[in-house]
């Protein structure tokens, strides 16, 4: 057997937490992990290869969630699982690896952190944090049709998204993105491009955007200020990218997390 907090072979009760963190969820930090393929094993009778890289990954089946029960426990890379932030456990997936998860019921997607192993249970394919799930609808469900794909694949045009746990709404269908608050984000119905950013914030001011990317100009030079129009006002998103290599997303992710900035979003446009 692997060392995993979720790696049980057959279905276990769990629980929501009695009280929600405030604020966004987040990736987690990624400390004390490693990142690693692993060798083959075996859980139940069964075999599993790891993959050596989540490539152009894309499958579909079931989600299930984990929650208090594994809280604190070490996951299987060795980072310590935070039902409150947005991570995951697969059978095969390098680990950690950044992916797309998708409710296919509802259209809502978030980007995890995959850094464990499991679950062992028959059909299912990946099993979510509480927060994870929690963002995507389906904690009272318990499990949920899903499709998981690496960030190299652009989403469907015809998927509704969530941005790290922040709620995506279809906008009207011109080319502009709407942005209506700091945590909410409304991508158009027609055509994402694929591009992805990590968003830092988003302000109705833009000396207080100049500040935050004053603050990242040192370490992230790449650190720029988009200004986008609703209606009558202006609002300056900070953000670094697009990215085209996938490793970058989450080294960029964890760097800022561990500076001090602990709530990057992960924009897919």
């Amino acid at each position: 057997m692997i060392a995993s907090c979720s790696g049980h072979v057959s279905p276990i009760k769990d629980s929501a937490p009695d009280t929600v963190p405030n604020g966004q969820a987040h990736l987690p930090d990624g400390a004390g992990g490693v990142s690693k393929t692993g060798k083959p094993y075996r859980v139940a009778g069964q075999w599993y290869t790891p993959l050596k890289s989540e490539g152009r990954y894309d499958e579909t089946g079931t989600a299930s969630w984990y929650g208090t029960k594994f809280h604190g426990l070490l996951t299987a890379n060795g980072e310590t699982y935070d039902m409150h932030a947005l991570s995951a456990a697969h059978k095969t997936l390098p680990l950690p690896t950044l992916m797309r998860v998708t409710n296919l019921d509802n259209g809502r997607s978030v980007i995890v952190r995959v850094n464990d192993r499991g679950p062992f249970v028959k059909d299912r394919l990946i099993d979510l944090s509480y927060a994870a799930a929690n963002a995507l609808g389906y904690t009272k469900q318990g499990t949920a049709h899903v499709r998981v794909q690496s960030l190299e694949i652009p989403p469907s045009k015809a998927t509704k998204t969530l941005a790290m746990g922040a709620k995506l709404k279809a906008a009207d269908r011109s080319n502009t993105i709407t942005v209506s608050s700091p945590d909410t984000l409304s991508l158009p119905a027609t055509a994402p491009s694929g591009k992805i950013f990590v968003q830092l914030g988003a302000f109705g001011s833009q000396e207080n955007a100049g500040r935050l990317q004053a603050k990242l100009k040192t370490a992230f030079p790449a650190a720029h200020i988009i200004a986008v129009h609703i209606a009558e006002k202006t609002l300056y998103r900070v953000r670094i990218g697009p990215f085209e290599d996938m490793v970058n997303i989450e080294k960029t992710v964890l760097s800022l997390q561990q500076k001090g900035f602990d709530k990057p979003m992960v924009i897919i446009e």
